[in-house]
């Protein structure tokens, strides 16, 4: 009887566990609205049309998701540091956001446009310390930028 009562309780506790919660993201990609991620659409919005403010809104998209990550892993989504960092290497990209950021956006990104490189060096290194299989590309690349 005993041994009856212990599958019963397995086979309902089974039942159960499975009627939880099962969308765990692994990632944030900063909020899903009508099943699009922000990063989707600030990054589809730069590359359709872009423009100076679409790259500010982009730095800033960055800066949220790679400072404040979310998700299971709690860690920025893959490739977001290496691409932040690609973004903020770009010599037009501290002229453009010094001229067209607004004060909101340069509050959020917390640094100035003068020390865009240097976070960008940091940047390439975050990539590279939670996605180890991303140093082949990255080392390279950050080498050409940095000579």
């Amino acid at each position: 009887m005993r041994l009856r009562q212990l599958a019963l309780l397995l086979t309902v506790g089974l039942l159960l566990s499975a009627c939880g919660p099962t969308s765990y993201v692994l990632y944030d990609w900063g909020g899903v609205s009508d099943g699009v991620t922000q990063y989707e659409r600030v990054a589809y919005r730069t590359s359709a049309k872009q423009s100076p403010e679409s790259i500010c809104a982009m730095l800033v998209m960055y800066e949220q998701l790679v400072s404040h990550p979310g998700g299971w892993r709690n860690v920025p989504p893959p490739g977001i540091c290496a691409e932040y960092a690609w973004l903020l290497a770009q010599p037009e990209t501290a002229v453009i956001f010094a001229e067209h950021a607004t004060s909101r956006q340069k509050t959020t990104l917390g640094y100035l446009p003068a020390q865009f490189l240097e976070r960008s060096r940091e940047l390439f290194q975050m990539e590279m310390h939670y996605y180890p299989e991303s140093i082949q590309f990255i080392q390279p690349l950050s080498a050409r930028i940095f000579q």
